[in-house]
């Protein structure tokens, strides 16, 4: 009867469970819900991006700005309202709104990642990896591309990774990541899982892989002659260990950016 290696049978356990508590995002569109914010000198009109720094709300003016809050928005679904505020604008960091955009950085079509851009407040399309504002959701086609105009966008601010070449490790994307000071609760479940995967397929590996060499070499003193069988054992495990290692990056790296 086929008997699964120990070592298999729990990261597959692990993988099991990972599966089963992993989040499923679900968006629920044509909805957006709106805070007072106050922006720096009251500026910005509806459709702007709000980026937060250094204790200032203001106009977003830094390419995939890691530091992107929201949009201005005019009329939102529901808004929260601080009664004591004046001068404010009401900003959405999740959901559908119109969004101020220019095709400086390449043509805008339906279901492009759109981030922040040094026009003041404007988003563009983003062609490499980094910190995204959200998505389009209608073509933008002006008669040249330096016009502003609006396009209805779904705004999900994260760190994508969008480059056709994979440029960037798995601690580089971790780094980036984090430096948004705005993380929804599932986001940062998703960098802890993948934290913890890497973690564990390191951990379950090694030990995995120290238990048999210890194994085979203590067979290796009590029988000389089993040598070639005992290296064959020790290069398995290597390699084993090197897939289980292997696997874990590669579930880190789905989970981040699925």
């Amino acid at each position: 009867m086929f008997k699964l290696h120990p070592a298999l049978k729990k990261y597959a356990l692990f993988f099991i469970s990972l599966v089963i508590i992993f989040p499923i995002k679900s968006y629920a569109l044509e909805t957006n819900t709106a805070f007072s914010i106050q922006i720096k000198d009251n500026a910005g009109n509806g459709g702007d991006i709000v980026t937060y720094r250094d204790g200032v709300y203001a106009l977003s003016v830094e390419k995939y700005d890691t530091q992107m809050f929201g949009v201005i928005v005019d009329s939102p679904t529901t808004s929260l309202e601080d009664i004591n505020l004046t001068d404010y604008k009401l900003v959405s960091s999740f959901g559908e709104v119109a969004l101020n955009v220019s095709n400086r950085d390449g043509e805008i079509k339906e279901g492009d990642f759109l981030t922040s851009s040094d026009i003041p407040g404007v988003a563009v399309r983003a062609n490499e990896s980094g910190q995204i504002l959200g998505v389009a959701l209608e073509d933008y086609m002006p008669a040249n591309n330096e016009d502003v105009g609006q396009i209805l966008a779904f705004v999900d601010i994260k760190t994508s990774f969008i480059d056709k070449k994979i440029s960037k490790n798995l601690l580089e994307i971790l780094k980036t990541s984090l430096t948004s000071p705005f993380m929804t609760p599932i986001e940062a479940l998703r960098y802890l899982l993948a934290i913890l995967t890497v973690f564990a397929s390191f951990v379950i590996g090694f030990s995995s892989f120290g238990k048999i060499t210890g194994t085979s070499v203590e067979a290796l003193g009590r029988n000389p002659m089993a040598s070639a069988s005992i290296r064959r054992v020790v290069i398995f495990n290597f390699v084993l260990t090197v897939i289980i290692m292997a696997v874990g990056l590669a579930i880190a790296y789905f989970v981040l950016v699925l």
